[in-house]
């Protein structure tokens, strides 16, 4: 084979893939035509290939093949944000939280002097309508007596007034009221109102209201009852009066 031919020299390059892209492009429009050329780049590709076998498959260190396997696409993924708290942050947060129980405080403030509130306007108009009651000079005063529990009833049948005082009433239990019952000549009983003791005050005074006329009833008589009060007496009786 000819040494001397312009294109043997760079077959070898081109074999192995390192010839320059420049003579790649003038290489293999020459080895379209010329056959000495291809002869040599088959000789060539051959003794690459070989060499290639030639050599035993060998296994990377450990540590390569680690840092290789952590440059893979699949290998990167997305660190997830670690979770902390800035000082500003903790801070916004004790800051809601402690503004939250505050609210939540605030409200119940609020519905406890909402209840004290309408309990003092009730005993405000019931010390009224008593005051009231002892200037008409038709109201009655009857007084009420049963084990520690004492006081008046004062009773207006013309004006439809009636108003319970009484003294030393016994504390309830949790669930529990008072309920004022008017009683009629034929023993039935109809509800006057709920009532608890207050505790507040020495004495509780009552209201006593009632959609039919007093003259209608007979007597007057307090249970307890649960809360909320019932249709007819179920609890224990703490006083009666007669009218």
């Amino acid at each position: 084979m000819p040494n001397d031919h312009p294109f043997i020299a760079e077959i070898p390059a081109y074999a192995i893939g390192a010839l320059d892209p420049d003579d790649v492009t003038v290489l293999e429009a020459h080895l379209k035509t010329c056959v000495i050329c291809q002869a040599e780049l088959a000789v060539y590709r051959v003794v690459s290939d070989n060499m290639l076998l030639a050599a035993q498959p060998q296994q990377p260190p450990a540590a390569l093949r680690k840092r290789l396997q952590a440059r893979l696409p699949a290998a990167q993924v997305a660190a997830r944000p670690k979770m902390f708290w800035s000082f500003k942050q903790a801070a916004f947060g004790f800051a809601i939280v402690f503004l939250l129980a505050l609210n939540i405080f605030s409200i119940f403030q609020v519905q406890t002097l909402q209840r004290q509130q309408a309990q003092l306007i009730q005993q405000v108009q019931t010390g009224q309508m008593a005051l009231a009651a002892l200037a008409y000079p038709e109201t009655r005063s009857l007084p009420i007596s049963a084990e520690n529990v004492t006081g008046t009833l004062l009773l207006d049948t013309d004006r439809n007034v009636a108003v319970v005082i009484v003294w030393n009433l016994p504390a309830l239990q949790e669930g529990q009221t008072y309920q004022a019952w008017l009683i009629d000549a034929q023993g039935d009983r109809t509800s006057g109102g709920i009532f608890t003791s207050q505790a507040d005050a020495p004495f509780t005074s009552v209201s006593i209201w009632s959609k039919s006329k007093l003259s209608n009833f007979t007597g007057l008589g307090v249970t307890v009852e649960p809360a909320g009060g019932s249709k007819q007496p179920t609890g224990k009786r703490i006083f009666k009066v007669d009218f």
